[in-house]
């Protein structure tokens, strides 16, 4: 994945952010000091939960439980340090196959 040092993602990203995970938490997590790598925390974070909303068959609330937050923190971390293409770690389907929406 090619660094983009100019991108800013939209606004709107930035809201939905807000709903569920916030970027202190996200940085926490990964242990990240500063503020260089806000831009691509933020794409990652929305890359993440496109990909937990498509999982689970419907989008996240603003209050989800929290092995769905673990799941996006899993998720973000693994983005953000394999940026060659390894297969996503199979506990983040753990964790949220159970919140997962059943449709026929």
């Amino acid at each position: 994945m090619p660094c983009l040092p100019n991108y800013a993602p939209p606004a709107s990203w930035k809201k939905a952010m807000a709903e569920v995970l916030t970027l202190t938490e996200i940085k926490e997590y990964l242990r990240i000091d500063g503020e260089e790598e806000n831009s691509l925390l933020t794409a990652l974070y929305a890359a993440a939960k496109e990909h937990c909303e498509n999982y689970l068959q419907a989008p996240l609330p603003s209050e989800v439980p929290m092995p769905v937050k673990q799941a996006l923190l899993i998720l973000i971390a693994h983005f953000y340090e394999q940026r060659t293409g390894e297969d996503i770690p199979k506990v983040v389907y753990a964790l949220l196959t159970p919140y997962r929406e059943s449709r026929w």
